[in-house]
């Protein structure tokens, strides 16, 4: 196991779970980034998998591969969530090769360029709504009756701090996570009293993601000082989240959201103070 220190995430070298070795996950956003990351740790839990991926099959082969490696069974399903005909077929396409026992909602779509609220595009904020927002809400109702009939099962959003903390330029992307972050409430209570934990990540900024590649190096510069634990947040720190959420080991989450950003908010003032 890698050591977890300033630098580093914790990687485990083999499962931490062992009741997630056999199951299956379907990873929609899977095969780069953060969803790579997830994808990875999961297999390493000895999970079997669909990844999702919406452009580049051969960045997608790499990632099934990765997962491969570990043992497990990989589909691959090309198909882009926000829209509803290749949603449908995506989970189609999952349930038909067998049992769904958690979904993570990871795919999204991050900023068009830095827009002010009053000047975001009509068409950018349908699609970021459609692939943001309805990907997550209707690949969920999809998986629902199945994990249902199961009695068990666990739906895992991949949600961000702009949902509730103001973010230049960061409007359409934050309003379509401030709703997946209520729709996961929602789910939570919902779905609860048949054995589905529905759950939530709100990542901080996630150095090395997939996201914002314009500013993304910026970001990741100006961030870093301001964050107690000494780095920013990895893919692979997400990764142990989202497993830890799969796993058997959180019976009573129904609808929580788990804040992970290295204590950049609790101290968010002390940049002001201290200057």
């Amino acid at each position: 196991m890698s050591k977890n220190n300033k630098t580093a995430p914790l990687v485990p070298d083999g499962p931490i779970y062992p009741e997630l070795k056999g199951r299956r996950a379907l990873v929609l956003g899977g095969s780069r980034g953060i969803g790579r990351a997830i994808s990875e740790r999961l297999a390493t839990e000895g999970m079997h998998l669909a990844i999702n991926y919406s452009r580049s099959a051969d960045i997608a082969e790499e990632a099934a591969a990765a997962c491969r490696e570990r043992g497990v069974d990989v589909q691959l399903i090309q198909g882009d969530i926000g829209v509803e005909s290749e949603l449908k077929t995506v989970m189609e396409s999952c349930i038909s090769e067998g049992p769904l026992d958690v979904l993570v909602n990871n795919a999204a779509r991050g900023l068009e360029r830095p827009r002010s609220a009053s000047e975001q595009r009509t068409q950018h904020l349908h699609k970021t709504m459609d692939v943001n927002l309805f990907g997550p809400w209707f690949a969920s109702q999809m998986a629902i009756p199945h994990m249902q009939a199961r009695g068990s099962g666990a739906i895992i959003n991949l949600l961000s701090p702009g949902a509730w903390k103001y973010m230049a330029g960061y409007s359409a992307v934050a309003t379509s996570k401030a709703a997946l972050e209520s729709l996961t409430r929602y789910l939570g209570v919902e779905l609860a009293e048949h054995g589905i934990r529905v759950a939530g990540v709100s990542s901080g900024w996630v150095e090395g993601s997939d996201g914002e590649r314009a500013i993304r190096d910026e970001i990741s510069e100006r961030v870093r000082p301001h964050v107690p634990s000494g780095r920013n947040i990895a893919p692979e720190d997400v990764a142990a989240v989202v497993a830890w959420l799969a796993s058997d080991q959180t019976p009573m989450f129904a609808g929580q959201v788990l804040q992970l950003d290295g204590g950049f908010d609790a101290s968010s003032w002390r940049a002001i103070l201290e200057d």
